[in-house]
Parts: structure tokens; sequence; C-alpha cells
């Protein structure tokens, strides 16, 4: 090793702190597999997802609960691919080093922006949400709130601001536990409905297959592949985990086989708590009602009250994680010299990108600040960012099944045609199927004016093209910080 490394320059021009060497800003953690699990799964919001999204989704027909066991399946398949990359490229940055190492350096630098900005808007669609149920749950006990949603929004950004400073492993101990009560809860609530059999009984008709061939099944489809997202993030925390070779791939698809099954079974109690023939129906009239209904229903006014209890700390949970990819993705981007190079410093006691934690954490605010003086109403902010932070992942996730194809048709590893080839294409058609419907259909994921839905539409390939030009731009000047794109060791 060279006793004076090599100086790189950074995109923004300035002279940055030489080449890292293979510890220099190298993350700190001792995360096993359910720490990683707990850590991934709070992003997902299962209770969020439950109390807001499968009643959507069974507008659309009333077969979800074997969409979602399909869309496991799809997921599995997507997974026997990414893993086998964790394993072949030992590397933290997920999507940007995987995308860069199958499609090139520019795309996965494109891909980065990608991922950045479809992060950047989950976590605004989190924190706005976050005041919302609180503001919420003011007024189902109280019957007013004098506070606006916005103000509990800042606090829950600050709460996540400070806590991401930390080692990982003190998120990973929180979000285990708000995971557990979460998941809990409504599982009670499954178990209590589906013992009970709801008005007309039970019915196979959710779990037929045939029940699938209807005009919207690519909406259904879109809708049940959207609620997966999170579990991609194992491999954002590799630095973070023991043994990841091992613990990646086996939070991986601990992370999709636990998705699939519980929204499978949620579903189906839901459906369970209207009646089967009437679900869709219901569903259709009133999406947000389907849910209080039901456990006003099966469980009285105080669960609505102690729901919305725990829709509050699963927000936190998710915002939190959320919070903690974005500052991993800033940091990998900083290691490699396309960022400043001082968001890269790592913690010396917690191991953590804390630097680039707290930038992160200053950029949400002015973004957040700016949005509450617009004054466009948390609905509509909420909507809206979802909506391009859903479709962001679908993006990210079809470009991730191409990669995997194109880099193990080049590099001969000996792995198994079948992870490798077979099981990557067939994820791509299914999850470019979803995106061509999402495409199609936009005006489903963001209520808003055509133009502006338009808009949105275009802001993720927006941010893969500017991350192409500027890997360019970097190619053409011969920057050595191009040889860096996808966390490469120089």
């Amino acid at each position: 090793m060279k006793s004076t490394p090599p100086v790189l320059q950074c995109s923004s021009g300035h002279s940055a702190v030489d080449a890292p060497t293979s510890t220099a800003y190298t993350l700190k953690g001792n995360l096993g597999t359910f720490g990683l699990l707990f850590t991934v799964l709070a992003f997902t919001a299962p209770l969020g997802v439950v109390f807001g999204f499968i009643s959507v989704n069974i507008s659309f027909g009333i077969a979800v609960p074997i969409a979602f066991v399909g869309v496991l399946l799809l997921m599995t398949l997507f997974a026997l691919g990414f893993t086998r990359m964790t394993r072949h490229i030992p590397r933290p940055g997920a999507f940007y080093t995987y995308i860069g190492e199958g499609l090139g350096r520019p795309l996965g630098l494109g891909g980065s922006f990608l991922a950045l900005t479809t992060y950047g808007f989950n976590i605004v669609a989190a924190i706005v949400f976050s005041g919302i149920a609180v503001k919420n749950l003011i007024v189902s006990f109280a019957g007013a709130s004098p506070v606006p949603w916005w103000v509990w929004s800042l606090l829950m950004l600050a709460t996540v601001w400070i806590l991401s400073y930390f080692n990982v492993e003190l998120s990973a101990k929180l979000l285990s536990t708000v995971l557990v009560i979460e998941v809990l809860a409504i599982a009670i609530f499954d178990a209590v409905v589906i013992a009970d059999g709801g008005p007309q009984g039970h019915s196979l008709e959710p779990w037929d297959p045939a029940n699938l061939l209807t005009p919207s099944i690519g909406v259904l489809l879109l809708f049940s592949v959207g609620v997966f997202n999170g579990f991609e993030a194992t491999a954002i925390y590799r630095d973070e985990v023991r043994d990841p070779a091992r613990t990646i791939p086996r939070a991986t698809y601990l992370t999709i086989v636990f998705l699939g099954v519980f929204y499978a079974i949620s579903s189906y109690a839901l459906i369970l708590s209207s009646g089967v023939s009437h679900a869709v129906a219901d569903a259709h009239a009133d999406p947000a009602g389907m849910m209080p209904h039901a456990l006003l229903t099966y469980f009285g006014a105080f669960a609505n009250q102690v729901i919305a209890v725990l829709l509050v700390s699963s927000m936190l949970a998710s915002t939190l994680s959320l919070q903690n990819i974005l500052s991993r993705y800033t940091h990998s981007l900083s290691v490699d010299g396309i960022l400043p190079r001082r968001l890269a410093a790592v913690h010396t006691r917690h191991g953590s990108p804390h630097v680039a934690a707290v930038t992160v954490g200053a950029v949400l605010l002015v973004a957040l600040t700016g949005l509450i003086i617009s004054g466009v109403s948390e609905t509509a902010l909420y909507g809206a960012a979802s909506g391009v932070a859903f479709y962001g992942m679908l993006l990210l996730l079809f470009l991730t099944s191409v990669a995997v194809i194109v880099y193990f048709r080049r590099n001969r590893t000996g792995a198994s045609p079948w992870k490798t080839i077979a099981a990557p294409a067939v994820a791509a058609l299914g999850i470019g199927f979803a995106l061509l419907k999402a495409t199609l259909n936009m005006e489903l994921l963001i209520v808003a004016p055509s133009l502006v839905v338009a808009v949105l539409l275009a802001v993720g390939y927006v941010a893969l093209v500017v991350g192409v030009v500027v890997a360019l731009v970097l190619k053409r000047r011969g920057s050595p910080v191009y040889q860096r794109i996808g966390r490469r060791a120089q």
C-alpha cells in the first residue's frame, strides 16, 4: 500500500481527501439476522400497510390474498439473483453497486441518484403521514387538535434525526420493539376475525388464482408489489452486520416470506370482516374506513384508539429506518467522492455515518419547511410523495433485475443459471409489468392534475439521467472519481 494515497477530485470540483483505505470509511455494527430483519421490516410499516393500503388493493378485486402469494414468489425470484450479487460483490451500496456492476458506472451512478430521490420522497411521505397520524390520535381522544399536523411532523423529523446519529444497533433495538408490538396487534385482529368467519363465513374465493384474471389484474398486482418495498435494504447495511455473506441473504428471504404471508392473511381477514360478496364494493366505496369499521365491529371504539397509538409508533420506526437508509446512501456516494468526502466520516465510537446523517436531516428540514410554507394540504403532499417513491422503487427493482442478468452472463462464476439468469429474468418481466401498469395508471398513485402527475412521473427518470450525465462528465475529464463509482476499491 502506498504511503501517500492519490488525491481524488470531487464532482463539486474541490479536492477530496485521498482514496480511502479498506477500513477508513467502513461503518461498524454487529447486527445479526433478526436485528437486520427487524430493521428492514420497520421500513415497510406493516401496520400502516394493513391499515391504509390493503383496503385500496381489495377495491380492485377479491383475489388480493392469492395476489400477495404470487408477489411473494416473484420477489423470491428477484432475491435469488439479488443475494447472489451480495456474495459475489462484497461491497456496500446495494442498488448503487449492483446496477453499476451489471449495467456500467454511468447507470450505476444514475441508479444511486434515483435511489436517493426515491428514498427521499419516501421519507417525506412518512414524515407528513406521521404528523397526520399524531393529529388524528389527539382527535380520537380529545375530539379536536389545536396543534397543526406539521408541528408533529417536525418533531418526528427531529426524533429520527437524533437517533440516526448513533450506532445502528440502537435503532435496531427500538425498531424491533415497535415492530413486534404492531405485528402482534394485527395478528390479534387476524386471529379474531378469521376465527369468527365474518358475516358470510369462510370462503376460498380470495385464494382462487382464477379470480386474478380480471381487467384490473394489472393494478391489483401493482399495489401488491408496491407494499413489498424495503426488503432490498438488507444489502445497504453490509458493513454493519455479522457475517454478511449469510446474514444478508437470510434477512432478505425472511423479510419477503414474512411480508407475503402476513399481508395475505391480513387481507383475507379484512375481506372476511366485510363478507366476501361485499368486500370489493365496501373497499371501493370507502377504502379509508374499511379497517376502522372492522375494528369497531369486532373490538369496539377503544381498539381504534389503540391502533391510532400504534400507527404513530409504526411511522416512527419507518421514518427512522428511512433516515438510516438515506444516510448510508449518502455515505457511499461520499466515500466514492461523488459527494463531498467529509460526509463519509464515520463516528469513532458509534461506527455510524454521523455526518451524513446530520446532513440528510438538515436537507429534510429545509425541504419540509418549504413544503409547509407552500400551503399544500398534508393529504396532497403525502399522496404525491408516496406515489413518486412507489414508482421509483419499481424502477430500481427493474434495473437491478436486468443488472443481475447482465453481470452473471458476463462473469461466469459457476453459480446456478437458474439463480443468476432464469429467476432474475422472470422477476424482471413481472416487475416490468408492474412498472408499465404504474406508468399507465399514475393517476391512481397520485391524485392531482394531469400536468402535476406527468411532472412527478418524470422525477425518477430525471434523477437517473442526471446521474448518468455526471458519470459521463467525470469519465470525459479523466477523473479518478469515475473509477470509484459503485464503491470500487482503488
